[in-house]
């Protein structure tokens, strides 16, 4: 989708959200500058600056001298929306996060028939469990590729109201380890009965190895509040020159920067501790690897090079099926692609996707621009230039056209409320707009705090610290059937990378996305995260969650709280360090493209009947 701009004439107020302009293509959320104050108030008190950042007074509505005035007419002269047409939750003083938040998946509650299935107690082993016999996959059911190093493994049930799969959570935790591990056993057998005791601990190393993805929790018991995931091979400082013997553990070891995790999944190492942001992406990537759709008919996923060579064992895939690629090998005349979950596939069944470029505005770049601003981008016609008018009449001539994603500044609007002013003698459609509008910070919430504000009917998230808004950028939320909640939530859980599948109930598609990058659950199984297979912001596109762009939600997914310790690839907020709060308002609109009719010319045959 074009964002440059290149060779089209624009209106003085207007810039590209992707052109060359280090301010607008930044995508960090740095510290502002002095200038960033104006932004800070409500759409209350903002005064609308033009280009020359002069107030702008408006001579299309009476009365209408600063950005409240204008929000009010906006908000007074909107179309109006089917009843029916989204999905609303009563607004709450204090954002819901699961009572299992602790050690559990997210809880699944679009589907009802998934969401009564019970839940095993702590320490059941949710990896070895098996669905029983009687109760075979539903014909709808995504056939999930299994797990090598678990076979018969289950999903957990996750976002979107599919089940997700994450297992740095599940797998590593040791609690939920299996009885029979011998290593397990041991270790429990030679401390029942006991109570926790203090031991010194002094190892003669530079730092500790973490063995595997392991769970790190918020005391030295097994029983305590999980706070995190550690990825495997971070090296990792301890604190202290004590560790905790306990009925579970021979030793828990307080680690940097916080949390405890037991001595049997660390090891002595001679280095320097070492950890490292995850995901990790390499110079240049937008999102860590490659990814790439399943195309065909009865295509099927093999677990070993030979078997796919031989094609026997494959598992059949059903539905729309994403993976992500590890690596190739060339047999012959055929080439296969082996994922990361260790299947193979022919390269042929496979198609790259290619993850968007598009990227938000941080504080910097929106101290250059009047409040409030708008991206130029068509409902009915995504992708097409935007069309400017001399007058706010369809029927005027017209002045230029804007790339998709054009930043521009919003002054007045028209009588009826159909035009905006974008600069003198330039008027846009007002379906032509995405508008970024500020707005105070929900009740309670602390000065400096972060929090995310989305509208839906403008497809477009704003980032606070307090008042102050540091990062704006378009989303797409919920297409209609699958609409995301409006409400007051908070960020209860962050996932460094996450697979997501819908099963085909509840109005949802068969599918399996692997591993999102930079995922944030907000409520239950909606989360905002990644979306590297399509370039569509500013459109509902999900099934519920809110879809960021690869750049924008890399940068939002560090931001926001509960801070993510670097090396760790999950963290759980608590209640000494919340997540975020997500208020979510509007209601998104779909823009049916106007159809023109075909005229069918119909060729005599000569012959009368």
């Amino acid at each position: 989708m074009a964002g440059n701009g290149a060779g089209a004439p624009e209106p003085s107020a207007s810039r590209t959200s992707q052109g060359t302009t280090a301010a607008v293509a930044a995508p960090g959320l740095g510290a502002a500058s002095p200038s960033d104050a104006r932004h800070g108030a409500s759409v209350d008190s903002i005064d609308a600056r033009g280009a020359d950042g002069g107030t702008v007074t408006g001579d299309s509505i009476a009365g209408v001298t600063s950005a409240g005035d204008l929000h009010a007419a906006w908000e007074r002269t909107a179309p109006s929306l089917e009843s029916d047409a989204g999905t609303s939750r009563a607004m709450v003083s204090q954002a819901h996060a699961p009572n299992d938040a602790e050690g559990a998946a997210p809880s699944l509650s679009i589907d009802p028939a998934l969401s009564a299935m019970s839940k095993p107690e702590r320490g059941e082993d949710l990896v070895e469990a098996e669905a029983p016999e009687s109760e075979p996959l539903p014909a709808e059911q995504l056939v999930v590729i299994p797990d090598r190093k678990n076979p018969g493994a289950e999903l957990v049930l996750g976002p979107d109201g599919e089940p997700l799969e994450d297992t740095s959570l599940v797998l590593d935790d040791p609690s939920l380890e299996d009885e029979d591990d011998p290593e397990t056993t041991v270790a429990g057998a030679a401390d029942a009965g006991t109570e926790p005791v203090a031991v010194p601990y002094t190892p003669d190393a530079g730092s500790l190895r973490v063995r595997r993805s392991i769970a790190v929790r918020g005391a030295p018991r097994q029983d305590a509040p999980l706070l995190g995931t550690v990825a495997q091979d971070m090296r990792v400082q301890w604190k202290g020159e004590t560790a905790v013997r306990g009925p579970e553990c021979e030793a828990w070891v307080e680690i940097q920067p916080r949390g405890w995790v037991c001595e049997r999944y660390l090891e002595p190492n001679f280095r320097e501790p070492r950890v490292r942001d995850l995901p990790r992406l390499r110079e240049g990537e937008l999102t860590p690897g490659t990814y790439a759709r399943v195309v065909g008919k009865r295509v099927r996923a093999y677990p070993s090079l030979a078997l796919a060579r031989a094609k026997r064992k494959g598992v059949l895939l059903k539905g729309s099926v994403t993976v992500k690629l590890r690596g190739q090998v060339r047999v012959g005349r055929r080439t296969f692609w082996r994922t990361a979950d260790g299947q193979y596939l022919e390269a042929r069944v496979l198609r790259e996707y290619r993850p968007s470029t598009f990227v938000g505005v941080d504080a910097e770049a929106m101290s250059e621009l009047s409040a409030p601003f708008a991206w130029a981008q068509s409902r009915k016609r995504p992708s097409a230039p935007v069309e400017v008018k001399v007058a706010p009449d369809a029927s005027a001539a017209r002045e230029t056209v804007l790339p998709p994603r054009t930043l521009v500044a919003v002054r007045e609007l028209s009588p009826d409320g159909r035009w905006v002013l974008i600069a003198e003698d330039h008027w846009v459609a007002r379906d032509d707009l995405h508008v970024a509008w500020f707005t105070h910070a929900p009740p309670g919430v602390e000065p400096g705090e972060r929090w995310f504000d989305v509208d839906l009917d403008a497809q477009v998230l704003v980032a606070y610290e307090g008042e102050r808004p540091v990062y704006a950028t378009l989303v797409s939320s919920g297409k209609p059937g699958t609409d995301t909640p409006e409400g007051l939530y908070r960020v209860w859980i962050k996932f460094a990378e996450a697979d997501m599948t819908g099963n085909g109930t509840a109005g949802n598609d068969t599918y399996r996305v692997a591993t999102v990058p930079w995922t944030m659950f907000f409520q239950d199984d909606y989360a905002l995260h990644t979306a590297y297979w399509h370039d569509r912001f500013g459109e509902p596109m999900s099934h519920g969650c809110i879809n960021l762009s690869p750049r924008d939600a890399r940068a939002l997914y560090g931001w926001a709280a509960p801070e993510v310790p670097t090396g760790w690839s999950m963290v759980n907020a608590t209640a000494d360090a919340p997540g975020s709060l997500v208020r979510i308002r509007g209601q998104a609109r779909v823009v049916t493209p106007e159809r023109k009719e075909r005229k069918v010319r119909v060729a005599s045959s000569g012959t009368t009947r």
